[in-house]
C-alpha cells in the first residue's frame, strides 16, 4: 500500500526544541548517499545521529499502531538533518536491494517561519504534494516512495529522520 500518513503537529514544541539542542551539539558530518556515506551532487546537508529512547520508542508506536500490515523487525537510529541555505536532498528513495527498509519516517523539528525552500516533496504523484510544514508534524511512508527535499532559499531547517526494515504482511 502506497499510503502516506500525516500527523500534525503530534509532537510538542518543547520537545522539538529539546531534540534540535540535542542534535547540533553534537558533531554533524556533510551527509553523502549509501551505506559509505558516498559524497554526491544529489545531497548537501549535515547529519548526525542521536540516540534518544524516548523519541525512539515514540516513533516505534505511532509507526506500528499506524501500519498493522507491517512487520518490523529493526529500527534504525534516529538521524539528524540540518539543511541551510542551498542544502537540499535531490529525488530518492530510502529502500534498495540491500538495505530492506520498509517504512520512513520524517519529524519537522522547525517552525515553518524560521526557513524559506526546503519543502519535502513526493514526486511520484501525478500533482506534486507539498507536505506538512507544522512544527512537530510526523510524517510516515513507504520506504520505496521517491521523494525529495527542495533546496532551502533562506534559514536553517532541521529533522528528524528514521527508517523501519521488515516487510509488508500478506494479511491485512
Amino acid at each position: 500500500m502506497k499510503s502516506i500518513q500525516v500527523f500534525e503537529r503530534i509532537i510538542p514544541p518543547s520537545a522539538c526544541r529539546q531534540i534540535i539542542r540535542e542534535g547540533i551539539t553534537r558533531p554533524q558530518i556533510s551527509a553523502g548517499i549509501g551505506k559509505n556515506n558516498t559524497a554526491s551532487k544529489g545531497r548537501s546537508t549535515k547529519v548526525t545521529f542521536i540516540n534518544n529512547a524516548f523519541v525512539k520508542s515514540y516513533i516505534y508506536e505511532l509507526v506500528t499502531h499506524n501500519f498493522k500490515n507491517y512487520i518490523i523487525k529493526e529500527a534504525e537510529d534516529l538521524q539528524f538533518a540540518t539543511y541551510t541555505k542551498g542544502d537540499f536532498y535531490g529525488l530518492h528513495k530510502d529502500a534498495n536491494e540491500t538495505n530492506s527498509r520498509i517504512l520512513s519516517v520524517t519529524v519537522q523539528l522547525s517552525k515553518s517561519s524560521e526557513y524559506k525552500g526546503g519543502n519535502l516533496v513526493f514526486n511520484n504523484y501525478p500533482v506534486r504534494n507539498l507536505m506538512e510544514r507544522r512544527q512537530g508534524t510526523v510524517i510516515i511512508f513507504p520506504s520505496n516512495l521517491y521523494h525529495e527535499v527542495e533546496p532551502v532559499i533562506k534559514g536553517k531547517r532541521y529533522s528528524l529522520v528514521q527508517w523501519f526494515k521488515g516487510y509488508e504482511s500478506s494479511t491485512k
